[in-house]
């Protein structure tokens, strides 16, 4: 059976990871070889594959913020469960403070699948659907 606590506590760790800016700490929440695909308000899906990908991606992403980024992630509910895999959806209402004000940027899906990757459950492939523009 898969580790599904240490899979949601690994999920909410690659947002609070983000939020503090700790690139180390949210790629460490993904295997080498991932792939992390998102697609804004419907439109075409975007690709990043890989680690070196995935972490232009956060890291351009965090560079270009001027706010406190908060992701909270809730609603998770786990599927397909193997000894070493487990798939996984939750909620993202992603919030900002700028200049002593909060603002709802986004919310969106994640669709995940983890896998256990050498005793540490990491995300192997991520789907974020936003619902707008971050």
């Amino acid at each position: 059976m898969a580790d599904k606590w240490a899979a949601f506590e690994m999920i909410s760790r690659t947002g609070t990871a983000y939020d503090a800016h700790d690139l180390d700490g949210a790629m460490d929440c993904f295997t080498n070889d991932a792939v992390m695909k998102m697609s804004i308000a419907g439109g075409d899906v975007m690709q990043f594959a890989g680690a070196d990908a995935i972490k232009a991606l956060y890291g351009g992403s965090m560079t270009s913020q001027t706010d406190q980024r908060r992701h909270i992630i809730t609603n998770v509910s786990f599927s397909n469960e193997t000894d070493n895999s487990v798939d996984a959806k939750s909620i993202l209402l992603l919030v900002a403070v700028e200049n002593g004000a909060l603002k709802v940027l986004s919310s969106g899906l994640y669709t995940d699948h983890i896998v256990n990757d050498g005793g540490s459950w990491r995300l192997k492939e991520r789907f974020l659907a936003l619902d707008l523009p971050y």
